[in-house]
């Protein structure tokens, strides 16, 4: 090989493997590579060339610990990311029922209008029963007492917007579900989608308010820490609940074990601002 190509050959290299590294190092690590390289090569172009060989399994462990660094430093805590998470579940699901001609010609149709009315029908009539299970109503601390209009409606806005974007969620779901049942089931498909919005319904809604239970009533962020406070021959006298802290230092939420004539419903201990202190990294 000429040294012509062998540069030619080089610099490729440089090129592809510096496409891989991570842009805000990107720089460094091209100068870093071309300063040794070169420094090879004017002793030995053929040590450069297997000095070369090492360039892409460089770049392939930067990128790696760059992916690792950005998912452990992603918030799964946060509202933020759950909103997030449910916008991406529902545009994967949108995309795999639109990219069908099929199912977004019967989407489209009477049948498709009349399986969606059901489903959101159906998921607003599930709210109650939902409500009711997953304790969301019982919980003091969401009652508004002490919360601002702005923590009031911050919490409105995040809970429609998790209600929506489930409910969409197992819509499209319950659809492809719909069209896996074999053909002698398809003069069923009214009664079918009817029991698919149940279900799905059921199980959707009753996450949503079950999340937003476990949660910071003031930045809405997922509570942690849970820790178990007494025993259960502590229940009619003292405490027998589990204890679970946001990471904030807004409060603390109390969840009794067994429900008491004292302690019946879940509870919420609002700290002040000097404890947040303790809280910060």
């Amino acid at each position: 090989m000429s040294p012509h190509d062998q540069m030619h050959r080089l610099h490729r290299m440089l090129r592809i493997a510096g496409a891989i590294v991570p842009k805000g190092r990107r720089s460094t690590w091209h100068a870093e590579w071309v300063a040794e390289i070169s420094y090879v090569y004017l002793d030995d172009p053929a040590a450069a060339d297997s000095l070369a060989q090492g360039l892409l399994p460089d770049a392939i462990s930067l990128r790696k610990l760059d992916l690792q660094h950005r998912w452990e430093s992603i918030d799964w805590r946060s509202p933020a990311v759950c909103i997030k998470f449910l916008t991406g579940c529902l545009a994967v699901l949108f995309a795999i029922n639109f990219l069908q001609p099929h199912v977004r010609h019967l989407l489209s149709s009477i049948w498709g209008v009349w399986t969606f009315g059901t489903f959101v029908t159906l998921a607003i009539f599930a709210v109650p029963s939902t409500v009711v299970v997953s304790g969301y109503g019982a919980c003091e601390a969401y009652r508004g007492d002490a919360a601002s209009a702005w923590q009031r409606f911050a919490r409105w806005r995040f809970l429609i917007t998790k209600f929506v974007l489930a409910a969409l969620c197992g819509y499209f779901l319950a659809v492809q579900v719909i069209l896996l049942l074999p053909p002698v089931l398809k003069p069923l498909e009214g009664g079918l989608a009817i029991a698919c919005g149940l279900i799905f319904n059921a199980f959707t809604m009753t996450w949503v308010f079950t999340d937003q239970r476990q949660r910071c009533p003031t930045c809405m962020r997922s509570l942690r820490h849970p820790a178990h406070m007494g025993v259960p021959s502590w229940s009619l006298l003292h405490a027998n609940a589990t204890e679970e802290m946001c990471d904030q230092g807004h409060g603390l939420l109390h969840q009794p074990e067994w429900r008491t004539s004292w302690f019946e419903n879940a509870r919420w201990v609002q700290l002040d601002r000097t404890w947040r202190e303790l809280f910060r990294d």
